[in-house]
């Protein structure tokens, strides 16, 4: 148990995170989201950091990425200069409570973040009517593109998903999931640092990771209730994953590198038994690209451009499932696959 909770503080503190959960006591005002050139505005008035890779062709696709946990829009720096190169434009913006926000380390439900992603969805949409959008999840942001398209009726190409953050946690760890619970309420603010608990390696580029790790506008430490809440979202996550099970009006890449220490791989091999989801991995509609040598921050990795690469070409042409040697015989290679996680081994 003691192991469980301590190896669970420090996977939040590699992928994030400082709280102090109190949403209904920021002042909001209700406006017009939009996008300018630093922010993007949501409608109740809150100001997000917005970054825009924009590449110098006419470009036909656009990325919508959503970072992961303690991270913020710059994450996806190296991915969209790469996709730049290829006349693919690429926009982030900073989730409320993470990277230069004001209210950074402050938790926000879900909601919020679900909401503030179809607002900028729809803000693209508009500006590029002829465009092809597509939404990339990183980790959490996996989480939480997966719960937006089960809640929003929203018209995308393709949905990219990276190492995503979805597990059963407070199913499959009930009374752990009440304890998180109980302590995110009685002691929402200790911070704590996880720091030396545990061994885990998140990527294999380590110059990558030395810049991380000094970024003052990633966050390094964690709470109970920053915990609570993330656990909350990767439980109703993988809940949604049923959006699946079914014929889509979009193609969905899952990109899962293996050597992942953060997200543990169990909850994603019991999603990929269900019939009809692996009746659409062969229909092609769910290209599943499994990545023996990778870790968690797999568009960081050393190798991190390749899988970029192929990302690209799948924006492409999504038949590439068929030929490209990540995507095949990708539902066998991720059930034989060493587990890296330790919950995995338990």
């Amino acid at each position: 148990m003691l192991v469980k909770i301590s190896f669970l503080l420090t996977i939040i503190l590699l992928v994030g995170c400082a709280i102090v959960s109190n949403k209904n006591s920021f002042v909001t005002r209700k406006t017009d989201p939009n996008i300018d050139k630093s922010f993007f505005t949501s409608s109740d008035g809150y100001q997000h950091f917005v970054e825009h890779w924009k590449s110098d062709e006419n470009s036909d696709v656009v990325i919508i990425g959503i970072h992961g946990y303690s991270d913020y829009s710059n994450s996806f720096d190296l991915p969209a200069n790469f996709l730049n190169k290829f006349s693919i434009d690429f926009y982030a913006f900073d989730l409320r409570g993470f990277g230069r926000d004001t209210n950074k380390g402050v938790w926000f439900d879900k909601e919020f973040h679900i909401k503030d992603v179809y607002e900028f969805f729809k803000i693209i949409e508009k500006k590029y009517p002829s465009k092809k959008i597509f939404i990339l999840g990183e980790s959490m942001g996996g989480a939480i593109a997966i719960s937006l398209l089960k809640e929003k009726n929203i018209n995308i190409e393709g949905l990219i998903l990276v190492a995503p953050a979805i597990w059963d946690f407070k199913e499959q760890n009930f009374f752990l999931s009440k304890f998180l619970y109980i302590f995110s309420r009685l002691f929402p603010d200790i911070s704590l640092s996880g720091k030396n608990l545990i061994k885990v390696i998140p990527s294999d580029n380590n110059k990558m990771l030395k810049e991380f790790s000094e970024d003052e506008n990633v966050i390094h430490k964690s709470s109970l209730s920053s915990l609570y809440g993330v656990v909350d979202l990767m439980s109703d996550a993988y809940k949604n994953t049923s959006i699946f099970e079914k014929t889509l009006n979009f193609n969905t890449l899952i990109i899962l590198p293996i050597k992942d220490y953060i997200v543990p791989r169990r909850p994603i091999k019991e999603m990929l038994k269900n019939q009809f989801i692996k009746r659409n991995i062969e229909l092609n509609n769910i290209c599943l690209g499994v990545y023996e040598e990778n870790y968690h921050m797999i568009l960081r990795d050393i190798e991190g451009e390749r899988i970029t690469r192929e990302i690209k070409e799948w924006v492409a042409d999504s038949d590439v499932c068929d030929y490209l040697y990540s995507f095949s015989n990708s539902l066998s290679r991720i059930e034989e696959s060493k587990n890296y996680h330790i919950l995995d081994k338990n």
